[in-house]
């Protein structure tokens, strides 16, 4: 937990509260404020956040990372002006300026390595399918406690539909995952080392995206669950298609994870 001023954020459960309160606030605005209180030691430049937190969105990535600083400073109650938490450092980055708890036990959080892995939404309309199932290998033994890394969600067409439908899908996930997953697992927030890996892949024509997770373990890259889920594009709205496609995928992969425990 880290703690500062009247805040507490838990990087793992990518939720933050203000005196014992939860805040309404998607992972990944918690993610990128995550990521600056661990590296505020200096500045963080715009590009740096970019390649992270927005890998393949373009001249879009732009706009996506400045409404996230907004959104952290109307979450913290901050002034860009005159700041108590984010600095901008013109043509440079941004900086976390607030005092982190000295008896905060996480306070010294570990740093993420450079090029490690990062362990970022119908009813009826819906017709998710589970196509894939649990692959779980015989005899597969973990230690007491995981963390699950959920890496940038990969598109495999060649062309983009909705240039955000993967980032928002990747939000969603997380958010859902978080929920479901047993008391022995959990999501990897910035710079935590993760044992197991969290990749999904993205195909996406105007009649049918398709969506395909696969969850392996970190070094050997051995495949223990494998799941492929299928809806009806929606042309007009993605944003439900995203939070229903999350919430079979975490679903049947907090089962897959539980049945394995």
């Amino acid at each position: 937990m880290i703690r500062f001023a009247d805040f507490d954020l838990d990087p793992a459960a990518l939720r933050i509260c203000r005196d014992d309160a939860v805040l309404d606030a998607s992972p990944q605005t918690v993610e990128v404020l995550a990521f600056l209180i661990e590296n505020r030691e200096r500045t963080v430049g715009r590009s740096e956040l970019l390649d992270r937190f927005w890998p393949r969105s373009g001249t879009g990535g732009d706009a996506a990372l400045n409404t996230c600083i907004r959104r952290i400073r109307s979450l913290l109650g901050d002034d860009a002006d005159t700041p108590r938490f984010v600095q901008t450092r013109p043509r440079s980055g941004y900086r976390f300026i607030g005092t982190i708890d000295a008896d905060d036990p996480e306070a010294g959080l570990e740093r993420p390595t450079a090029g490690g892995r990062r362990p970022i939404a119908a009813g009826a309309v819906l017709t998710a399918i589970a196509i894939g199932g649990a692959v779980w290998a015989q005899g597969a033994m973990f230690p007491t406690r995981h963390r699950i890394a959920i890496e940038p969600v990969k598109g495999l067409c060649e062309y983009v539909l909705f240039p955000h439908f993967n980032a928002g899908l990747r939000e969603s996930f997380i958010a859902e995952t978080s929920r479901r997953l047993p008391a022995n697992y959990s999501v990897a927030a910035n710079g935590q080392k993760a044992d197991l890996h969290a990749r999904v892949s993205v195909r996406q024509t105007q009649q049918r995206t398709t969506v395909v997770v696969t969850l392996a373990e970190d070094g050997s890259d051995r495949v223990l669950w494998s799941g492929q889920f299928a809806a009806p594009t929606d042309m007009q709205d993605y944003v439900p298609l995203q939070g229903r496609l999350a919430r079979s995928m975490a679903t049947d992969l907090a089962r897959a994870v539980g049945t394995a425990s």
